[in-house]
């Protein structure tokens, strides 16, 4: 049994550079993270500056994950998105030409 699959690709296209432009800012993020946590471990002497250092090396570990699976997310998402295009075009071609003065009517 076959089901409907209904695709907003306008909607689709808007979630793909949102996506996108959040892997980008959470790689930003991580560059920031890793520079600050190093900062930290110079600023501070002893054990609290190593502490302080490996929490701000594993939290830009943890950002730049979250940011490369965001972005392999988007992707995906770009794939599909582009397969649902020629998709639609192909349907689309396959059509032909209403009659002229009749108003297309969506289902």
């Amino acid at each position: 049994m076959s089901h409907l699959i209904s695709v907003q690709l306008d909607a689709l296209g808007a979630l793909l550079a949102e996506l996108t432009a959040l892997g980008v800012e959470l790689g930003e993020e991580g560059q920031l993270a890793t520079a600050t946590g190093r900062s930290l471990g110079t600023a501070l002497a002893g054990p609290v500056g190593d502490a302080a250092a490996t929490a701000g090396a594993g939290w830009a570990e943890v950002v730049d994950v979250l940011a490369a699976r965001t972005l392999a997310v988007a992707v995906t998402l770009d794939a599909a998105l582009e397969s649902y295009r020629r998709a639609d075009a192909g349907i689309a071609g396959q059509l032909g030409p209403g009659r002229v003065g009749s108003v297309a009517v969506p289902r």
